[in-house]
C-alpha cells in the first residue's frame, strides 16, 4: 500500500476518534480488505506524531493515537483535495463525452450520477431501516462496549447484506 495512501486512511480512522496502532490496522484492513503491516503502521505514527499532526497518550502500555489541529487541517486539505480532484475527474469525462458522443462515456456519466445522488438522496425508508442500527450502535459505545466487537458485527451483518445484491434472490 502506497505510504501516502495509507497515512490518509490513518489519518481518516483518527477522525472517528482515538485509536491505537493495532485499531488502525484493523480499520485499515476493513476499509481496503488489506491489512497493513505494522512496519508501515508504526513509523508512519511516529513520523506524524513528530510532525504535530497527531499525539499520543500511554495508557496501561499502550499508545492512543489522536488528531491534532494540525492533523485536523491536513484532512480538511485531502477532503477538498479529493473533492477537487472527482470534479476535474467529472468535467473531463463530461468535455470527452461532449466532444466524441461514445455510449461508453454517457453509462459512465450516468454511473457517476446516480452514485453521487445516492450517497447523498437518504430517503425515509432507507432512514427508518438503517437508523435502529446507529441508535444501538451509539449507545453500546456510549456504555463503553468494546468497538471492535461491534465492528466484528456489523462486518458480518455486511457480508450477508453483499450476498443479497450478489444473486442470492429474497422471497
Amino acid at each position: 500500500m502506497a505510504t501516502g495512501f495509507l497515512k490518509m486512511l490513518m489519518l481518516h480512522v483518527m477522525t472517528e476518534g482515538e485509536a491505537s496502532g493495532y485499531d488502525i490496522i484493523k480499520r485499515v484492513e476493513s476499509l481496503t480488505g488489506k491489512k497493513p503491516s505494522t512496519g508501515s503502521i508504526y513509523p508512519l505514527l511516529k513520523r506524524m506524531e513528530r510532525e504535530g499532526w497527531i499525539s499520543g497518550r500511554i495508557e496501561d502500555g499502550k499508545t492512543y493515537y489522536s488528531l491534532t489541529d494540525i492533523g485536523r487541517g491536513h484532512v480538511a486539505r485531502i477532503k477538498d483535495a479529493k473533492h477537487d480532484f472527482i470534479e476535474n475527474i467529472y468535467q473531463s469525462i463530461a468535455l470527452a463525452n461532449e466532444t466524441f458522443d461514445d455510449d461508453g462515456l454517457q453509462a459512465l456519466m450516468k454511473d457517476m450520477h446516480d452514485f453521487h445522488m445516492g450517497a447523498h438522496d437518504i430517503g425515509l425508508e432507507q432512514v427508518d431501516l438503517i437508523g435502529p442500527v446507529v441508535h444501538v450502535v451509539s449507545d453500546l459505545l456510549k456504555r463503553g462496549v468494546d468497538r471492535s466487537k461491534i465492528e466484528s458485527i456489523l462486518i458480518g451483518t455486511l457480508y450477508e447484506l453483499k450476498k443479497l445484491d450478489n444473486g442470492d434472490k429474497i422471497g
